[in-house]
């Protein structure tokens, strides 16, 4: 846990995540992209309520529970917000070039990212005010636990990804033709750019506070708030502002809600049997 609040660099963080509030609103009812944009914002208010309770805490007065639940699971929203393009992504070029359906991938990570929520409120809840030694250590355990979770969940969406990237490279000859706009634009192609940008932020970050909490709260890497500044709050910030200045909707074109993982199922059968083919042997799950 950081003893020591900078007035500059909290307020600092504070301003830039409540201004990356207004583009996600602004472009999160212009093109429809309720599910991201439920992820990206609810983020977003979190970092700000985080920061907020940090400036407070360094005028003295004890907001510790608002900041250290609000900073620890601010990023699993932003997280939950990635997941959901992937499912987009794999829609836009087809289901054969993923290993697992856009619906099954869905599934998996945003239960993963729930549990990882659960986890790391509680843990991080259970620590403040508490002076028993086994109740610290078993709030630290939930807490990593947690991140942990949240870790290995964004580690296996990177090496999805990358099955997903390859298999796209590879396959370029049998891309779904009803995105055909969508492959060859560069605003797309950016968007792609910027997401894996904000994937390897979080990654990066998530990294550092499981490593932050293995050596405690006592731990000179928990007391450091210039770490902090650039390992947390700076990654976070990066992939926030790469989510919002190249965001999803306007990379999509406004066919965000086309490119919902429904299309894997009845309206990609839908589409597909206009033309009498036959997907009942894609393999995919």
């Amino acid at each position: 846990m950081v003893l020591t609040y900078q007035l500059g660099g909290n307020s600092f963080f504070l301003a830039a995540y409540s201004l990356l509030l207004l583009p996600q609103v602004f472009f999160g009812l212009k093109y429809r992209t309720w599910g991201f944009s439920f992820g990206m914002l609810s983020g977003l208010i979190l970092e700000v309520i985080a920061y907020t309770a940090r400036i407070l805490l360094h005028q003295g007065k004890d907001h510790a529970v608002m900041q250290i639940v609000c900073v620890t699971i601010g990023p699993a929203f932003i997280s939950a917000a990635i997941y959901l393009c992937l499912a987009r992504i794999i829609a836009v070029y087809g289901e054969h070039v993923s290993w697992l359906r856009p619906r099954t991938i869905t599934i998996i990570f945003m239960l993963s990212d729930f549990f990882a929520l659960v986890l790391q409120a509680g843990g991080g809840a259970l620590t403040v005010g508490q002076t028993d030694l086994d109740t610290l250590n078993t709030a630290l355990a939930i807490l990593k636990a947690g991140l942990g979770v949240h870790l290995g969940a964004i580690g296996i969406y990177v090496l999805l990804s990358c099955q997903v990237a390859y298999s796209v490279y590879r396959n370029a000859s049998t891309w779904n033709p009803q995105f055909a706009s969508l492959q060859s634009s560069p605003r797309f192609k950016a968007f792609m750019g910027g997401l894996a940008l904000a994937t390897l932020c979080i990654l990066v970050r998530t990294a550092y506070r499981v490593a932050e909490l293995s050596e405690g709260f006592d731990s000179k890497l928990a007391q450091n708030e210039t770490i902090f500044f650039i390992l947390e709050s700076t990654l976070v910030l990066i992939a926030c502002i790469a989510l919002s200045v190249l965001h999803p909707g306007v990379a999509f074109e406004g066919r965000w809600p086309d490119a919902d993982f429904q299309l894997g199922g009845r309206k990609k059968a839908e589409y597909d049997n206009k033309d009498g083919v036959d997907l009942s042997s894609s393999g995919t799950v």
